[in-house]
């Protein structure tokens, strides 16, 4: 069961170019693999694990210069997902509720659907 929620996480993640992890955090909910900060915890360590495997791909592919334009360009972002990052850790561990973060959880694959949709009605 579990490799096969796996094969169609990867698959839905492959055809709408959103990277899985937002899509694996709420089948683990769903299979009620652990509780939610560890759940939250995975996904984020996936993500990261993921990012840096696409900045690697990248340099591989085109060195440094592939990736010294954008990272210029966009440093701010860089900066604001690294306090962003932070600040969520923070709020999961001290404030907020297993519940509550699965709440969050929820809303943040609703809104990627959304966007999602969106996308593809106005192609």
């Amino acid at each position: 069961v579990v490799l096969t929620l796996s094969g169609l996480v990867g698959l839905v993640a492959g055809l709408s170019g959103i990277g899985g992890g937002i899509f694996m955090a709420p089948v683990l909910h769903l299979i009620r693999w652990a509780e939610a900060r560890r759940i939250a915890a995975f996904a984020s360590l996936y993500i990261l694990v993921n990012s840096i495997t696409g900045l690697t791909g990248q340099l591989a592919k085109g060195g440094w210069s592939a990736i010294a334009e954008p990272l210029a360009s966009y440093w701010p972002l860089v900066a604001a997902v690294f306090i962003g990052g932070q600040l969520g850790s923070w709020l999961g561990l001290k404030i907020l509720s297993p519940s509550w973060l699965r709440r969050l959880t929820a809303l943040l694959v609703g809104y990627a659907a959304l966007r999602l949709l969106w996308q593809g009605i106005s192609m």
